[in-house]
């Protein structure tokens, strides 16, 4: 059992160096997702109540956006992190996205109103809203996998044995929830009538800027724990840079992840919970936009979800995490969230598609439900667990592993699901209609991935055996 003799969240905080790299890596986890919270509820406002025309348009900009851009994310990362050092790639792509965020709010949003007098074709006028609008949809879901789940964790992995990574990854993942919890509030208090004025534009740009400011703090407390982990692993880094592998191509980390049983499970594993999620996650989006037709409203309520979605996330990492990951088995922390999904998306498209039973509010709160425990459960039991099974694997699995997985995989289960509501939308005519038979899909693939989760747990166990 890994798990078992497991030290408390806060036990592991015996030295001044230890609390001061602790509070280094909680404090950039918290603000990387009080960003990514920002931004997500500003994507979904733009995609479902203004430019996107609907949650029908964020399985086609998953589809035709994220999928495609995460592919190509993965090939510029692995070619930059193979010439330059992590730090040096994190600032550059942390550059690359706040500059394009803040064109976005101040340059092209307050543009696209005049699409139609600059360009003549009404067609591709007609266009260009909903094409800024996807750009800014997959510039926002690259930024938590780029950013944090890639290149901090990755910078982590590299540093961290197992030991200590059992201690600190638990109390880790509860700075994502105090990210998102704190992002709540910040989320109303740019679109509150006093201060946006009831503009909607004035609110994407003051959501922004927040971003922006937050990201400077960002970048210099990756230089304190880059600089932390440089001096306190002198003799670490010499060996790694002694031992240097030639790089590897993405093909050829592909191919790794292909041979590896391991790696495999923990990649179907991946997918299949992000296409159960993404199936019922349109469906809820378009419940919303009944309820919240104005963008305004609608990005509040977002930031409504973020608030709850953060405390209980936090209620899961202060306790629930830490009991789990102590008392059970690796398989145990990380089969909550599928068999939440099964549990609360379930009941959600029950109370969609049973006519008898059908009332918005009702609807609203199963859905809010699904939305908020299921993420929950991610961003605590089933991320600690995911990492800390890459930190049991061998240094050229770890890294190239962690590419394709989180960088790719992740993006196809989103991919294949946004795939999966396009056709039923074709076939169904909407996407409310697509109700019963998402339901019925989305159970199916849960299923599937405890049925994965539980063969990956013998593996898992016995790697944790072979590295003592």
């Amino acid at each position: 059992m890994i798990f078992k003799k497991m030290a408390g969240p806060l036990d592991f905080l015996k030295s001044w160096r230890s609390n001061i790299l602790f509070l280094l890596m909680f404090s950039l986890v918290c603000l990387l997702n009080i960003n990514y919270t920002i931004l997500r509820s500003a994507r979904n406002a733009l995609a479902v109540a203004d430019l996107g025309g609907g949650a029908g348009s964020i399985p086609w900009f998953e589809l035709c956006g994220t999928m495609p851009g995460a592919v190509l994310m993965t090939l510029g990362l692995t070619y930059l992190l193979n010439r330059y050092p992590i730090r040096r790639v994190f600032f550059m792509v942390l550059t690359v996205f706040v500059s394009f965020f803040l064109v976005f709010s101040f340059v092209i949003y307050p543009s696209l109103p005049f699409c139609k007098v600059w360009i003549q074709n009404e067609w591709i006028a007609s266009w260009i809203p909903v094409i800024a609008s996807m750009l800014f949809f997959v510039m926002a879901e690259l930024w938590k996998i780029a950013l944090l789940t890639i290149l901090f964790w990755g910078l982590v992995n590299q540093y961290v044995p197992l030991e200590t990574a059992k201690r600190y990854y638990a109390p880790l993942m509860l700075g994502g929830s105090v990210g998102t919890l704190l992002a709540g509030p910040f989320i109303s208090f740019c679109t509150s009538d006093l201060i946006s004025r009831h503009s909607w534009g004035l609110s994407l740009g003051l959501l922004v800027l927040m971003v922006a400011a937050l990201s400077l703090l960002i970048g210099w407390l990756f230089s304190l724990l880059w600089n932390l982990f440089a001096r306190d692993f002198q003799k670490i880094e010499k060996n790694k840079e002694d031992s240097k592998p030639e790089p590897l191509s993405v093909w050829s980390s592909i191919l790794i992840c292909c041979k590896s049983r391991y790696l495999l499970l923990l990649a179907w594993v991946t997918i299949a919970d992000y296409i159960a999620y993404a199936l019922g996650e349109v469906v809820f989006l378009d419940v919303l936009k009944q309820k919240f037709p104005n963008p305004r409203q609608y990005c509040d309520f977002m930031g409504t979800l973020s608030f709850w979605n953060g405390l209980l996330t936090a209620v899961s990492a202060l306790i629930i995490t830490p009991y789990v990951l102590r008392r059970c088995r690796w398989v145990v922390a990380s089969i909550v969230t599928p068999i939440c999904i099964l549990v609360t998306e379930g009941a959600f498209f029950f109370f969609l598609c049973y006519p008898p039973l059908f009332n918005i509010e009702i609807v609203v709160f199963w859905g809010t439900a699904f939305y908020c425990l299921v993420r929950a459960a991610k961003y605590t039991l089933f991320d600690t667990s995911k990492e800390i099974s890459f930190v049991l694997l061998p240094p050229l699995e770890k890294m190239q592993g962690k590419l394709v997985v989180d960088g790719m995989c992740a993006r196809l289960g989103r991919g294949g699901g946004s795939l999966l509501t396009l056709v039923l939308i074709q076939l169904s005519g909407s996407v409310l209609a697509t109700g019963p038979i998402a339901g019925a899909i989305a159970t199916l693939i849960a299923f599937s991935c405890v049925l994965a989760t539980s063969r990956l747990g013998g593996l898992v166990e016995k790697q944790a055996s072979l590295s003592g």
